[in-house]
């Protein structure tokens, strides 16, 4: 099937999680375009076959698969396929085990004499499955989105990302307030730089200026500047976001301007350093956070201080008013870079 990005109603939660992988993974026209060798786009079809067989049955049957994981998951695949017969992980344990039990609806079978698995369905998938995984920790570390996203261009001998693999997973309107960014930023001067198939960046003489994430949609405009304004990684001076707010309330929509960074400020929650050890507060302490105030609203902000238009506690998607205000803090970026 396919998965429609425009959708907005389903059945269940075990249905929107089948849909949400869906829209993010990269069609084969565009993921084999690099890739010459036959036999591994034969392999990499084969990958695609069975993970949306998977993907298709999760979301037509979710009576069937509901808390449980039977189909489409890239991790219990490699443990699979690797010969792991218990999950590694205590919350994996009764999962893996059921996905382990109902693998074989898919083709599976473990094969004694070769002492491996094998899929007669889909008799190449094994063997490119792995090699596939293998080729993402080559390059990328550790097991991660792209093997989730079928983003088989690992394969080839470069992967060239498309402002269109950042679009994917979204639908129509937000694909236009994306866009409408992205060819605004140009406009005033930044240069693109893309991070991964789910994050660009816009950076104006070295200092990055709008973030465009996608999965969950999140839109930043940074307010630190780096010492020396060079681009050097030194914490920020406590003048960056003050500077950012005093230009906002010189606006002729500064009310309504202010108000919206009040309400979308990324504020500092202390990172992975924001627990009661003394140890931890002496990390915390690293990063040069410091008390703002935004019109007598309290917040506390650091060397990451933004405005993102997507709070993890209360998320929401981008809509026709946020793009004006976006723009006018990226007018108010550069002039804060440029001054």
């Amino acid at each position: 099937m396919t998965f429609d990005p425009n959708q907005t109603e389903f059945t269940n939660d075990y249905q929107h999680t089948a849909w949400k992988i869906g829209i993010q993974i990269v069609p084969p026209q565009v993921s084999l375009a690099g890739v010459g060798d036959e036999e591994t786009r034969g392999g990499c079809m084969q990958i695609y076959n069975c993970a949306m067989e998977m993907l298709t049955d999760m979301y037509n049957y979710t009576e069937n698969h509901a808390g449980k994981q039977i189909g489409y998951n890239t991790t219990y695949l490699v443990w699979l396929l690797n010969g792991v017969e218990s999950a590694p992980f205590k919350r994996d344990i009764d999962a893996y085990a059921y996905f382990l039990k109902h693998i074989a609806m898919y083709g599976f079978e473990y094969d004694e004499e070769l002492n491996i698995w094998v899929n007669d369905r889909y008799p190449l998938f094994c063997t490119y499955f792995i090699k596939f995984a293998d080729l993402y920790k080559q390059r990328k570390k550790n097991m991660g989105g792209d093997v989730e996203r079928l983003d088989f261009r690992l394969f080839a001998k470069r992967t060239v990302l498309t402002f269109d693999d950042l679009l994917r997973p979204l639908p129509t309107t937000e694909k236009a307030y994306f866009t409408e960014l992205r060819e605004y930023a140009m406009l005033k001067g930044m240069k693109e730089e893309k991070v991964g198939t789910g994050i660009f960046r816009y950076v104006y003489k070295k200092q990055r200026s709008l973030e465009l994430r996608t999965m969950p949609t999140i839109v930043s405009v940074p307010c630190g500047l780096s010492q020396g304004n060079d681009g050097s990684s030194k914490v920020t001076k406590h003048s960056s976001f003050e500077w950012f707010l005093e230009a906002a309330e010189k606006q002729p929509n500064a009310d309504e301007l202010v108000k919206y960074i009040l309400d979308n400020f990324r504020f500092c929650d202390g990172c992975a350093a924001n627990t009661a050890s003394r140890a931890k507060e002496k990390e915390r302490k690293k990063c040069g956070y410091y008390t703002v105030k935004i019109r007598e609203k309290t917040r506390l902000a650091c060397v990451n201080t933004g405005i993102t238009m997507h709070q993890y506690s209360k998320p929401r998607a981008i809509n026709e008013k946020d793009v004006p205000m976006l723009k006018g803090m990226m007018d108010i970026r550069i002039a804060q870079i440029d001054r």
